[in-house]
């Protein structure tokens, strides 16, 4: 008996030895029970521009004490690369509650000088930011991270980083922007001035082309792998509520009617259209087309949507109050996008297989113009203050076509990479371009052609909307 007691006892000893030596891991909550937290560190000041260091050791402070790691995109702070440009810093998935703010270690600290880079002493001590935000599940949280350019530098080789942390204000509607993810299955929400990111929005699975109803106030946004159409009340970035289609719809692109009493899909997955009430977000019909349709638009005429189908060359008109085909036709170019002029009587279509903007008559849809833009076409805008076509390329080249006269483009100007998606912005006279290989919104002034900001986009990058957009 007194054996046995003595091996309990040093088991005891054992166990009690091992349990202070015992590290506790953090582990990241499932995404389905947690919110979603995103840091960004603000464009930094010109004073910068020569300091550079890293950032480790970056952590969620919980309100019971506990600290979450988050997952840095960057740890590396290069002031030249960052001047003026809003930068992504770190992402997690949080668990709800209450978080009393983050913490952060400084370290390899260099000032760039005449002779070379001159190494700083950072604090040695993690850096504590203090404000209070709260995680709430299936919602995001956006905080932003600024450095102030203050006495950065003291004694000539001590580094006295003051970091402040804050959420971004309320943006008025009249100033939001939005860009779908795809891959990421969100949306950015974004000030359309200052091309900075101001929110994400978690929609739905898979989101892709969007159709914004600037007087109703809401965004409709089609989710793929959800077989379903969000809507968004652009004031608070609330979901109103989704349009549920079939299984194996897949929608991928919407138009919305003139008066934003009819919201069109286009289901790559059943090769089908749906048309869609979009008050009462109810789904009135569907038609079968022949073949997948690749984009959907409309023209100031009620009743009436444009469907292509890339892959067969057809152009197809659909009666929305009649619910059918009424015309179709095959085109040799075999076009995959398209647009229409400011009173509806011609149709622009780029294709895959052509080097020409083609220049359709509405009424028989028979190509009357073809205007030579060269290879490569990936989206389209038509300009309907100016009348100008303005094309996005596979090698980031905008290629700027006037229909009515020229037969070639009258002006061209290159991105850094393939443009995706267009939008215009009537205030400022500005073009949203989506690059999704380069990851990046840019804002492009169409007098100039000179870039007006860029912004980082979540992977899958796919479309931009715009309040105030034409």
């Amino acid at each position: 008996m007194q054996r046995v007691a003595g091996l309990l006892l040093a088991g005891l000893v054992i166990l009690a030895t091992c349990s202070c030596t015992v590290q506790t891991v953090p582990v990241q909550p499932p995404a389905a029970a947690a919110g979603s937290f995103a840091l960004y560190l603000q464009p930094l000041p010109q004073e910068i521009h020569l300091l550079h260091f890293s950032i480790t050791g970056l952590v969620a402070l919980r309100e019971d004490g506990g600290e979450i790691p988050l997952t840095m995109t960057m740890d590396r702070i290069a002031g030249e690369d960052l001047v003026g440009i809003q930068k992504k810093l770190a992402t997690a998935p949080l668990p709800p509650g209450v978080y009393q703010g983050l913490s952060l270690q400084v370290v390899d600290a260099t000032l760039r000088g005449e002779e070379g880079d001159i190494n700083l002493l950072a604090p040695e001590e993690a850096l504590r930011l203090t404000y209070q935000f709260t995680i709430i599940k299936g919602e995001a949280k956006t905080l932003f991270l600024s450095l102030s350019p203050e006495r950065l530098v003291t004694s000539g080789v001590l580094f006295s980083p003051k970091f402040a942390l804050w959420e971004p204000e309320r943006l008025l509607p009249s100033l939001k922007g939005f860009a779908s993810n795809s891959g990421s299955d969100s949306l950015i929400i974004f000030n359309k001035r200052t091309a900075q990111t101001v929110g994400t929005l978690h929609v739905g699975a898979n989101p892709k082309g969007m159709a914004l109803d600037q007087r109703r106030g809401w965004l409709y946004v089609a989710l793929a792998r959800e077989n379903a159409i969000a809507v968004v009340e652009v004031s608070n970035g609330v979901i109103l509520g989704k349009v549920r289609l079939q299984f194996g719809d897949e929608p991928c692109e919407l138009a919305l009617s003139p008066s934003g009493s009819t919201l069109v899909a286009i289901n790559q997955g059943s090769n089908t259209v749906s048309i869609i009430d979009a008050a009462s977000l109810f789904e009135k019909g569907k038609i079968r087309l022949t073949a997948e349709p690749t984009g959907v638009f409309m023209g100031p005429e009620e009743g009436r949507a444009y469907v292509l189908q890339g892959s067969s060359g057809t152009i197809s008109v659909v009666d929305l109050a009649g619910r059918k085909v009424v015309i179709s036709k095959e085109v040799e170019e075999f076009p995959f996008k398209g647009a229409v002029n400011a009173d509806g009587s011609l149709l622009y279509l780029i294709s895959d297989f052509s080097a020409h903007l083609l220049v359709v008559d509405a009424a028989s849809l028979s190509v009357i113009r073809k205007i030579f833009i060269g290879q490569g076409a990936l989206s389209l805008k038509a300009d309907h203050k100016t009348g100008l076509v303005y094309i996005g390329m596979q090698d980031g080249a905008i290629a700027v076509v006037d229909p009515r006269s020229a037969l070639m483009l009258i002006d061209s100007f290159s991105l850094p990479a393939g443009v995706h998606h267009l939008a215009i912005d009537n205030e400022e006279n500005a073009l949203f371009a989506v690059l999704p290989q380069d990851g990046k919104l840019q804002k492009i002034d169409l007098v100039s052609k000179q870039p007006l900001g860029s912004l980082e986009l979540e992977n899958g990058g796919h479309a931009v909307a715009v309040m105030g957009e034409r």
